[in-house]
């Protein structure tokens, strides 16, 4: 037979753990979805999910207002979306907003409906070191003239979402684009190099010294009473064209086609080029993985 002890010692034991289950479920939110009082939206996010978890928090301008409730993989395959179903936690909303005035929530603590074309999801990385996302919501008001309509998908209706800080990073850098242009200047650069017949152009201008020094020795033969200053002028121009004969050596050396200058530009251009690569590599990785640049590399890799 069992003694009153021990069956008050079992009730004890089993309200104790309803309590603490119930504790637990009302922490969580678990019971938030009774009656369905809570609203949900899906937010469709083009771009690397790593560190948003599910019962990740959801915000409204920095303040928690629900959670992440699952996410919709195999939607499509080309751009690879991750719809995310979150859930608007009314009590958290209640708790925060004002009654009066209220131009986001109602009284219920629902979004208002002309609103909801406003409402724009971001992701936000919370840190460094642990690499956690969450979705961060705001007003855009050019975001409503561009979402008249609110649809919806999996029987929910979507918000409008951007890019998060790290995907808006890549796409402005955009290194891909900056190595094909320094490619492509490095191969027009090296064409018209190739293309600059220098020995021609020095060749020139020998024929046109010759030519005109033939001339002013004619034209002071011709006016020899206009004295000795024709004389200089002479003397000046020759010399001054044969600095320019050597100043066409000159370039002809430097920018032949096996200069040392040409060779260094050369390879200037294709370093640069595969620095641009590396760096779109370097933010493609931190874009999936931003918590990265702390973490290092694992001792245990070879």
């Amino acid at each position: 037979m069992k003694s009153p002890s021990n069956s008050i010692f079992v009730g004890l034991f089993s309200l104790g753990a309803i309590l603490l289950l119930l504790g637990f479920g009302i922490f969580t939110g678990a019971f938030s979805a009774i009656g369905n009082k809570n609203e949900r939206f899906v937010l469709v996010f083009h771009e690397n999910m790593y560190g948003l978890y599910e019962g990740g928090k959801v915000t409204l301008n920095g303040v928690r207002i629900g959670r992440v409730e699952r996410f919709f993989l195999g939607d499509a395959v080309d751009d690879a979306p991750v719809p995310v179903l979150v859930e608007i936690n009314r009590k958290l909303v209640r708790r925060h907003m004002v009654e009066r005035g209220n131009e986001i929530f109602d009284q219920e603590g629902k979004f208002k409906q002309d609103i909801i074309p406003k409402l724009v999801g971001q992701l936000i990385q919370e840190s460094f070191v642990t690499g956690i996302l969450y979705v961060n919501l705001t007003t855009d008001e050019i975001a409503s003239e561009n979402n008249s309509e609110v649809t919806t998908l999996y029987g929910y209706q979507t918000l409008q979402t951007r890019d998060s800080i790290f995907a808006e990073l890549s796409d402005s850098i955009n290194l891909d684009k900056l190595s094909s242009q320094i490619s492509q200047l490095m191969e027009v650069t090296i064409s018209r190099l190739e293309q600059l017949d220098l020995k021609t152009l020095s060749s020139d201008f020998t024929n046109t010294n010759v030519a005109l020094q033939s001339f002013i020795n004619n034209f002071s033969a011709a006016y020899l009473e206009l004295g000795p200053s024709m004389t200089q002028t002479s003397n000046e121009a020759s010399d001054a064209f044969a600095k320019i004969a050597l100043l066409s050596d000159q370039l002809n050396e430097t920018l032949g086609p096996n200069s040392d200058l040409r060779f260094a530009f050369q390879n200037s251009m294709r370093e640069v080029s595969s620095m641009a690569k590396s760096l779109k590599a370097l933010a493609d990785l931190l874009e999936r993985n931003p918590q990265a640049i702390l973490r290092g590399k694992n001792a245990n890799e070879n």
